[in-house]
């Protein structure tokens, strides 16, 4: 397993090694580009994430404990028309919303949001006992996730309010996020691959002439003199060469 590591090691250094001098430096600045844009479009999308999780659970109980409030006296009315549009309106004018229904102490559906056909599997997967403030579980549909809320209508005597809060904005936002992430991504590999390349131009003219000009003393001819481009060490290394 050893000589298969340094094999490998081997390998890739000589892989490396074989490659020109530009394209280390453009390989290196755009590898540091894309590590740092990765590494920050993680922690973004996980911290908003999380976030976003954490406020889609809050708008599910806020909205379930406002409409159990508001529902309390259309049920003890038996006003089911005022109770239907209550939910309508709500649902109108909250987008995360996905869905709400009142069950009554029985059981039964007195009012839902789903139109026509109301998905019964639905009525068993949440529920909240009357000495529950609320209880919020997280559902897993094919529109995606689903912030279920219960709570007891009047401590229970009178039902119980549920409400769904999808994740779709939540999805939208973090896209979004991400999508700009990726566009500034991309225009700073591009200043850096310009960069590189300016960088690789200043760096490899003057070694491409102290090349030729050893290949020309190498067949005998002592002629040939460097300019000094800069002052530091390739400079140096120029200044050199025409003295020996």
């Amino acid at each position: 397993m050893r000589e298969r590591l340094r094999f490998l090691a081997a390998r890739l250094w000589w892989l490396i090694s074989a490659v020109s001098v530009r394209v280390k430096i453009l390989g290196m600045a755009l590898g540091l580009v894309l590590l740092l844009g990765g590494g920050i479009l993680w922690q973004v999308r996980a911290s908003l994430t999380r976030t976003l999780q954490t406020q889609a659970e809050t708008e599910s109980v806020t909205l379930g404990r406002d409409l159990s409030a508001r529902t309390a006296d259309l049920i003890l009315l038996n006003d089911l028309v005022g109770l239907q549009r209550l939910l309508n309106e709500t649902l109108e004018n909250n987008s995360n919303l996905r869905y709400a229904f009142v069950i009554d102490k029985y059981g039964q559906v007195l009012a839902h949001t789903f139109g026509q056909g109301f998905p019964l599997a639905l009525l068993d997967a949440n529920d909240a006992n009357a000495d529950e403030h609320h209880h919020t579980i997280i559902l897993q549909t094919e529109e995606g996730l689903v912030w279920d809320t219960a709570v007891p209508i009047l401590d229970g005597r009178v039902g119980v309010m549920r409400v769904g809060v999808s994740d779709a904005g939540l999805r939208a936002a973090i896209a979004a996020v991400s999508g700009q992430i990726l566009l500034t991504m991309a225009l700073v590999s591009a200043l850096g691959v310009l960069g590189a390349t300016l960088l690789t131009f200043v760096l490899t003219r003057p070694l491409r002439e102290l090349v030729e000009a050893t290949r020309r003393v190498a067949q005998g001819d002592f002629s040939p003199r460097v300019p000094r481009w800069a002052q530091d060490e390739i400079g140096d290394l120029a200044e050199a060469f025409n003295a020996m």
